[in-house]
């Protein structure tokens, strides 16, 4: 488990610079987004139809509609298939694959390979889920975070099923490309 947690510490790190990076260049800037939507508001008009612009001056929609909608949720797949994909692949593809199975059972270098990459994804999603809350305390907005937990579960539950849809091709497939192709 101690190997796995090593193995992760650049792929987790990544995932979580670019999510703050992602989160930091939006929440901060709603009226920046505000002003460049009036700016261009025929624009807005004609391809956003009837979408009232007024909504997103309310912290609460602009967080919901902006970071859950568009931008942590975009990006969930991706966070699933980072953390899955090379748990079994790169052990095949480095040939330790042998080595690990001399010492330990199948079972316990699968449960320890996939719950720790479970552990490590559940944590930075749950974290990137309750960052609005604690972004929305410190800037001093008014925020409602009833749904953002409500949130959380799917975005868990997404991540989940990316996680587990990608080690199933990570444990068939002898090679980490397929795995991300696929």
């Amino acid at each position: 488990m101690i190997k796995e947690l090593y193995d992760m510490r650049v792929r987790s790190l990544a995932i979580l610079v670019v999510c703050l990076v992602l989160f930091f260049t939006l929440a901060p800037f709603q009226g920046k987004l505000l002003g460049l939507m009036e700016e261009y508001k025929d624009i807005v008009k004609k391809y956003a139809g009837s979408f009232p612009v007024e909504k997103l001056k309310e912290w609460n929609f602009y967080i919901y509609s902006q970071w859950f909608g568009k931008n942590l949720g975009q990006i969930i797949p991706i966070i699933g298939v980072l953390f899955a994909f090379p748990l079994f692949s790169r052990e095949y593809e480095n040939g330790t694959m042998e080595f690990l199975l001399v010492r330990k059972s199948r079972r316990y270098v699968f449960l320890s390979k996939t719950l720790t990459a479970i552990f490590v994804m559940t944590i930075e999603l749950a974290f990137f889920s309750i960052l609005p809350v604690i972004y929305s305390s410190i800037a001093g907005k008014d925020f409602e975070s009833v749904y953002s937990y409500q949130y959380m579960v799917h975005i868990l539950v997404g991540g989940l099923f990316w996680f587990s849809i990608t080690l199933l091709f990570s444990t068939i497939f002898e090679d980490q490309v397929r795995p991300l192709l696929l």
